[in-house]
């Protein structure tokens, strides 16, 4: 049987106001086009006002649940749902367990509690933290750690010497400490590959997508700094620094040697060249092109990115290119006719 609540304990559970029955009671959460007598639906934007009808329960801002309906009211709604959803998550914690399938190097260090599912492969040197979880076919290469209470899921490989801190999260076969793609033109042989001899370090409270890569340094290190978020599908470069809290979205590419600093935002399929950085609070709009350092708190667009306003009215002007140049091409016309007049 699931979980379920009523509209009074959810209120007191986000610091919110009931409308209408306290004793509601309420077993899931629903888009409102999808809401029944037993879900609460988060109402936030005005867009969807037309979709409202009496009988829903609705998670929204203070003054916003019309009549005939009830719900929670609340100052913060996108917070709030968060704790719903907390609530309601029925994922459940593996069980402490080593798997007989498991290959575990006796030079290796397990801490307490720990899961490691079928398939996995610990190499020597390696450490694995305390209540930390590898769900399986993990391959954790010579030297790697991994700190407390951390999260690894199928498929992630961590090649040797990598470092993962406490309380991240790797989504499913995602790569972390790859060589970097380094090569230069050589007369004798083509192209000279460049051994890339550094590691990788990801700190406390990261959380990696799914099939995303993260390419060990030339020398030095790749670093991923505490609390940042990156997406599924995501490239980063080797010897790259990517600040706190930072916020990186699907088929982002992140070239090499790059510098994201504190709390930049990187929109789906933007990118940014080698060597050039990103100053704290800077956000790149989606498909967005970095070629040359951005400031910290501008908001940039566009290939060549550029200030998002000026980008947005350049694409207006674009729009209005056809109107002008027929408007061109009538004037030429009118000035060679009195041109041909006055001959």
């Amino acid at each position: 049987m699931g979980k379920e609540i009523t509209l009074g304990d959810i209120a007191a559970m986000v610091g919110g106001k009931v409308v209408g029955n306290p004793a509601t009671i309420i077993t899931s959460i629903a888009d409102v086009e999808k809401s029944a007598s037993n879900t609460i639906s988060p109402f936030w934007e005005k867009k969807f006002s037309a979709k409202i009808v009496a009988g829903m329960n609705l998670l929204s801002k203070e003054g916003w649940i019309p009549e005939g309906c009830s719900g929670v009211e609340t100052e913060d709604p996108r917070r709030a749902l968060v704790d719903i959803l907390t609530f309601f998550d029925t994922h459940i914690a593996e069980t402490p367990n080593i798997h007989k399938s498991a290959v575990i190097s006796d030079l290796a260090s397990i801490g307490k509690n720990v899961h490691i599912g079928p398939g996995c492969v610990v190499s020597d040197g390696a450490s694995i933290g305390d209540n930390s979880v590898l769900v399986g076919n993990v391959w954790v290469g010579r030297g790697v750690f991994v700190g407390e209470n951390s999260r690894l899921e199928q498929g992630v490989v961590l090649y040797d010497a990598s470092s993962v801190g406490s309380r991240c999260i790797i989504h499913a076969n995602a790569v972390i400490g790859c060589d970097g793609f380094g090569f230069m033109p050589d007369p004798k042989c083509g192209l000279l590959r460049i051994p890339q001899i550094g590691t990788v370090t990801v700190e406390d409270n990261v959380e990696i997508g799914a099939c995303s890569c993260i390419d060990r340094a030339t020398f030095g290190d790749t670093r991923i700094s505490y609390g940042t978020k990156i997406d599924a599908l995501v490239k980063i470069g080797h010897n790259s620094h990517l600040g706190k809290f930072c916020i990186v979205v699907s088929q982002v590419g992140i070239a090499g040697s790059s510098t994201l600093g504190s709390g930049v935002v990187m929109a789906a399929q933007s990118g940014i060249a080698n060597h050039a950085s990103i100053g704290d609070g800077a956000t790149v709009g989606g498909r967005g092109g970095v070629v040359t350092d951005v400031p910290a708190g501008a908001t940039v667009s566009g290939f060549p990115a550029q200030d998002h306003k000026h980008e947005l009215r350049q694409i207006t002007a674009v729009k209005h290119l056809p109107e002008a140049l027929k408007s061109i091409r009538e004037l030429k016309a009118k000035i060679e006719e009195l041109a041909d007049r006055c001959r």
